[in-house]
């Protein structure tokens, strides 16, 4: 069984109204780009931003305040956080994990996408670890190739979406990935194989 809640921002008690921050809506701090609140002084990273509520967010969000507050971009190009972008992961057995544009999200706005699926049954590595569980699947844009998003379901789940999630950042085609030479066996074939 699987039972979710959700959460909520514990802001009420920081005392953000004394120090004049904002807060939107649903309790979240207000945040521009740089993840600068309504006070200048005051930078806001993980779960409070309001942005994706996961770790690995956090992590980069501190990073990039860090950034900004130092300098350190100044003279070249400030990539901002592209949250449409992230990797998440559920760690359940199988893990299932994904990132960018899921099918779902495709056909729910109309947009036109090439979507292919590799069960692990068909993996040598899965095979071998005897957990043929699940699959792999890479959204792509039908026109140019580019890897637009996937999701994975089975084990190391969560490792492997990396692979995806910087083929979504780096503006790859499957033609990229399916082209990468992969360890045989692995698990990461599969993704190979789905970029076919």
């Amino acid at each position: 069984a699987l039972i979710a809640i959700g959460s909520q921002p514990n802001t009420e008690s920081l005392g953000l109204d004394n120090a004049n921050v904002l807060l939107n809506s649903d309790g979240h701090v207000e945040v521009d780009h740089n993840l600068k609140s309504s006070v200048p002084s005051i930078y806001v990273a993980g779960d409070l931003s309001g942005k994706l509520p996961l770790s690995s967010v956090a992590a980069m969000q501190g990073r990039k305040i860090a950034e900004h507050i130092m300098g350190l971009h100044d003279g070249r190009p400030h990539r901002h956080l592209a949250y449409d972008k992230a990797a998440s992961a559920i760690f359940t057995d199988p893990e299932i994990a994904d990132v960018g544009l899921v099918e779902a999200e495709a056909f729910a706005t109309g947009r036109k996408i090439r979507v292919t699926k590799v069960p692990f049954s068909s993996n040598a590595k899965a095979l071998i670890n005897d957990d043929p569980k699940g699959f792999v699947k890479i959204v792509s844009d039908p026109n140019t190739g580019h890897v637009l998003g996937g999701s994975i379901v089975g084990r190391h789940a969560a490792e492997l979406i990396s692979v995806v999630a910087l083929a979504v950042t780096a503006n790859l085609t499957v033609q990229d990935v399916h082209e990468s030479l992969f360890v045989y066996p692995s698990l990461s074939e599969a993704l190979s194989e789905a970029a076919e």
